[in-house]
């Protein structure tokens, strides 16, 4: 009896494994502005065009810019006013960043507030 359970235990756990690895197998990862990295040049509308988004796809910015920076915020109330500290989610300035899409609304907002117009954008992750 003690190797039945032992033996359904096993297939469980390799079964929730098997499931975890199929996951993170469909995780995509969108470079933003292609080639062009992420910066005053990139026109995000246009990066845009045709992708959608999955909770766990992976958006890397990167950057050489000083003022180049960004910041996460948690409500498009903020992400309307360009607001990139008062609703501030999460920080970013390493010049090679990799977020993680939550699902639902992502918004991206520049932290030097002269781009915030131009380059903030937000998806929305299934």
């Amino acid at each position: 009896m003690a190797m039945k359970k032992i033996l359904v235990a096993g297939i469980f756990v390799s079964a929730f494994l098997l499931l975890l690895q199929c996951e993170e197998a469909h995780a995509a990862e969108f470079v933003v502005g292609d080639d062009q990295g992420w910066g005053p040049q990139t026109n995000v509308s246009r990066w845009l065009e045709g992708k959608s988004f999955k909770a766990g796809d992976v958006l890397i910015f990167r950057y050489t810019c000083p003022y180049c920076s960004f910041v996460t915020v948690i409500s498009d109330y903020y992400y309307r006013l360009c607001d990139a500290y008062s609703g501030l989610k999460k920080f970013y300035n390493s010049g090679n960043d990799r977020v993680i899409l939550d699902y639902g609304d992502n918004f991206f907002v520049p932290s030097y507030h002269e781009y915030c117009e131009k380059l903030k954008f937000k998806v929305f992750a299934n």
